[in-house]
């Protein structure tokens, strides 16, 4: 959630020359890339937004960064393994609130475009990504219902997007264990006192405990457990109150995941990053 953030601190700074240098290149492709068109959310209203998390900048962001790769993807003549797989069968957005991010990414991938339903698009043995299902999950049971809805006023059909009510993806890591092709999380990044962590309601979008980690920390150990191995991709939005240096770090050593700021932008009075996260190896138990 984007939040009024001083700058970051002198000890927010990345330790080494490589990370810094990534943030750089992080901030030249969000200037570069084209912005991407954000899914109708004519359906919701108001109250809706007393219940979850409304869309805002670091959506925004969130969308561009999985556009621009879905634009690399549609423009390459072939895998490389640099980018999104070109033939995706399942994703999982943790924490969907309004469900717009895995939407967008349903939308782009089916060729859906406006107010078109996915059933009205033209059956092409090109697009191979028409039978995805999306997966996405949220512990307040008003972002699974807005979540659904958004999914129907955008032509997705409810063969292709199911909603999971639970903790993060608990209910979800065994069953599609190395699995998920494209994995999204706009944590709550906020840093908070731990004590207002875990709440099943819209506080539950925002409130990060201590450096904006107690989540994000809980939800890395799944992202890797999840990731297929080798073309498997996440997209996590992060601030620099996060030190996401650490976690790349961490996320490098423990699991061979390979973490990468992809676009980051500023916002306000604080940096939004999106961390691009690759696994190097199949996923091992500790």
């Amino acid at each position: 959630m984007a939040e009024h953030h001083p700058l970051r601190t002198a000890d927010q700074e990345p330790k080494t020359a490589e990370f810094a240098s990534l943030n750089a290149a992080a901030e030249r492709r969000a200037k570069e890339c084209r912005s991407a068109v954000m899914p109708s959310l004519k359906h919701l209203n108001f109250r809706d937004y007393d219940r979850v998390y409304e869309p805002s900048d670091d959506t925004y962001l969130l969308i561009d960064a999985i556009g621009y790769d879905v634009d690399a993807m549609e423009q390459s003549e072939g895998d490389d393994g640099t980018m999104l797989h070109s033939y995706m069968l399942q994703t999982i957005e943790i924490g969907c609130g309004t469900g717009t991010p895995t939407v967008y990414l349903a939308k782009r991938i089916r060729g859906i475009r406006g107010d078109e339903k996915e059933s009205s698009v033209e059956e092409s043995s090109s697009n191979t990504n028409k039978n995805c299902v999306h997966y996405v999950t949220d512990i307040n049971p008003d972002a699974i219902r807005i979540a659904k809805a958004t999914a129907e006023s955008n032509g997705i059909s409810t063969e292709h997007f199911q909603a999971v009510q639970c903790d993060l993806a608990s209910q979800l890591t065994e069953k599609m264990e190395g699995k998920v092709d494209v994995l999204i999380f706009n944590p709550p990044y906020v840093p908070t006192p731990d004590d207002e962590v875990g709440s099943s309601g819209i506080e539950a979008s925002w409130a990060g405990g201590s450096n904006g980690r107690v989540v994000i920390d809980r939800a890395l150990p799944q992202i890797a457990r999840l990731l297929a191995f080798p073309n498997g991709v996440a997209y996590m939005v992060t601030v620099d109150d996060n030190y996401p240096e650490q976690i790349s770090q961490a996320m490098d050593e423990l699991y061979g995941i390979k973490v990468v700021p992809w676009l980051r932008r500023r916002a306000h009075n604080e940096y939004l990053t999106i961390q691009r996260m690759t696994p190097t190896r199949p996923f091992q138990e500790d």
